[in-house]
């Protein structure tokens, strides 16, 4: 392995990656659309226009959190049937991904990665079939080492245990690159391992204030950042 970034301990021998507000714009693309689709139906619910609908999801999600179930919320206020959140579900499960594109700097960074020698894994927590379909558009099929999929909330635990298990790893060789504070960044530093913030998405912007700069992880805006003094 040649000479490592500065921003990366020399211990590290692997990287898992994150996939969704991680190495694709997924709040800015998927989740505006679902808010849109949602809207279509908010909009008729509660008499007002699809942008005002919008609007209030959008404020209810920035109080309440990205993890929110804001159908159920709206549902509540308005005295709403729950006919009114099974067709909210059935309208943004619909959804396809096509059209979806890696951030610029994703393929070429992780192509780089590799060349240098690291191990490289995607975990990713979804429904298996949509988070199937993503990595399949993206053209990540073959990216990695290995996918992983959880469709269990608090799943990537195990995830990181069979990882380090299976490829014979120590946490201090692994480096755990997300968006989510609470979930992917909280479970790899309880793990040991070296961490990376993605400052993107709605889950960062959400927690940011819980955040503190110069905390015990790497901050970074892209996945080029970890490569910022390859060259030397």
């Amino acid at each position: 392995m040649s000479k490592l970034t500065s921003l990366v301990s020399a211990r590290v021998k692997a990287i898992i990656f994150d996939l969704d507000d991680t190495l694709y714009d997924c709040s800015g693309t998927l989740v505006l659309k679902r808010r849109k689709l949602a809207a279509k139906i908010i909009s008729k619910a509660i008499k007002c226009s699809e942008a005002e609908a919008l609007k209030l999801q959008l404020e209810l999600e920035n109080r309440l959190g990205p993890k929110s179930d804001i159908a159920s919320e709206i549902a509540s206020l308005y005295d709403l049937p729950e006919e009114f959140c099974k067709e909210v579900a059935n309208t943004i499960n619909t959804l396809e991904v096509e059209g979806v594109i890696l951030f610029p700097d994703t393929m070429d960074s992780i192509n780089e990665l590799k060349k240098i020698g690291y191990k490289l894994f995607l975990v990713t927590f979804g429904s298996r079939e949509m988070q199937e379909k993503k990595i399949k558009v993206l053209g990540l099929e073959k990216t990695f080492d290995e996918i992983i999929i959880t469709e269990n909330p608090r799943g990537k635990e195990k995830c990181f245990k069979e990882i380090l298990s299976k490829y014979d790893l120590e946490p201090e060789q692994v480096l755990c690159v997300g968006d989510k504070i609470k979930d992917e960044i909280e479970v790899g530093k309880r793990f040991g391992m070296s961490t990376a913030l993605m400052k993107h998405g709605r889950h960062y912007h959400f927690y940011k204030s819980e955040i503190n700069e110069e905390g015990s992880y790497l901050h970074i805006t892209k996945v080029s950042d970890l490569l910022e003094n390859e060259k030397d």
